[in-house]
Parts: structure tokens; sequence; C-alpha cells
């Protein structure tokens, strides 16, 4: 897999409130499919897109209205989903994993947005830059 002829990066603003979700996920698959990519990596894609826009909206806007930077392109063979925001410093990489639950009862709702970002994704870098958090999401476009 390799990119198209088509618009080989594309980006989005959008603003902190969870109702611009529904256009996160159109412009992803939109992206994906003017790519050519396979449905399960655009599967992957919208997932982690969405658990990290959420995740921002959620813990980084505070009360405060703020916009989120996406950027899809493609890296080599790969393609990468790049994610900005002015929140607090946060890096995911550092959020160690859940530890599993030994019951029902113990299971633990919520906190699971990262560990499924790493799950789905092949890479993650961060930096934090002119007050800004910058994510990188790596996904193998030649990956089973």
């Amino acid at each position: 897999m390799s990119p198209s002829d088509g618009e080989q990066r594309a980006s989005l603003i959008v603003g902190s409130e969870l109702r611009e979700l529904p256009r996160v996920s159109a412009w992803v698959h939109d992206w994906a499919e003017s790519q050519r990519l396979p449905a399960r990596l655009a599967q992957h894609l919208d997932l982690c897109s969405t658990e990290v826009v959420t995740n921002i909206m959620s813990y980084a806007c505070g009360d405060g209205a703020q916009h989120i930077l996406l950027r899809l392109g493609w890296q080599g063979e790969d393609v990468a989903l790049e994610v900005e925001d002015e929140g607090s410093e946060f890096d995911p990489r550092q959020v160690p994993e859940p530890a599993p639950a030994t019951s029902l009862q113990d299971a633990r709702i919520g906190g699971w947005g990262i560990p499924i970002v790493r799950r789905f994704s092949d890479g993650l870098r961060y930096r934090h830059q002119d007050g800004r958090n910058c994510l990188t999401l790596l996904f193998r476009a030649s990956a089973p």
C-alpha cells in the first residue's frame, strides 16, 4: 500500500464540543477512501481519532473552549494521524496500562481510551511544543 494520486495530506480543525465527533469520523473516512485504504485500517483510524479527540475534549479543555487540529497523511509507507491541542502538557505514552480486573465487580469503568489507542495503532510519538500537545499515531498501511 502506498499513497494514491489523490490528496495525500488533509487537515481539520474542530472545537472542543463532543458534537464535533461525527465530523471527525466523516473526515477520517473520507480521507481513507480517497487513499484507497483497507476498511480495517480506516476503522482503526476512526476509533483512535475518536478516542484521542474525546479525551482531549473531556480532560484537556477544562472550562475554556479550544481548537483541536488533526492532520492525516503519509510518512513513508505509514499513515500518520497528528493531533494537536492547547491543553495542559500530557504525554499518553507515560500512562500505565490498567490492571486487569479479577472479577466483574472489580472491573473498572473508563480509563480504556489510551490502551485502545495503543492496541489499534502501530506507534505513538509525543512532543510538547509552543504550549501545544502534539501526538502522532502511526498505522502500517501494509499491516494484515
